[in-house]
């Protein structure tokens, strides 16, 4: 899923080969690829959802989608995980939103906006105070 920055691996481990996601997590053995499946698709089910929650409320029709932005965007997201630290963002090239993904404990919360500036005030609004 490289929409969502997911990739499977096929890892060796405890002397046998495991499919691995991109976050370390061992899914299951090679021997077991369904349930493999099964774990990725419980692991990227919330982040699908919230995209597609995303998209019908902004009353877009499937299949149009916004232009990718500008290359000069790359700076514009490296200074947004530059300013916010531990916290993964994107664009979303399928969403025409921008999305980022906040630790909050052992859970990850994730949140869109339409662009940086309200995308930084949103995960500050969502971070616990010190």
């Amino acid at each position: 899923m490289p929409q969502f920055g997911e990739s499977i691996a096929l890892v060796p481990a405890s002397g046998t080969w495991w499919f691995r996601s991109s976050t370390g997590e061992h899914l299951a053995p090679y021997d077991r690829p369904v349930r493999a499946a099964e774990r990725i698709t419980r692991i990227l089910t919330p982040f699908v959802t919230t995209a597609i929650a995303a998209r019908s409320r902004q009353g877009r029709a499937p299949g149009r989608y916004p232009p990718e932005p500008a290359p000069s965007l790359s700076v514009t997201i490296a200074e947004v995980r530059h300013r916010l630290p531990g916290v993964v963002c994107w664009w979303g090239a399928s969403t025409g939103e921008w999305w980022a993904l906040v630790p909050d404990g052992t859970r990850w919360r994730i949140i869109n906006a339409r662009d940086p500036d309200h995308l930084i005030q949103a995960v500050l609004g969502t971070r616990p105070s010190a």
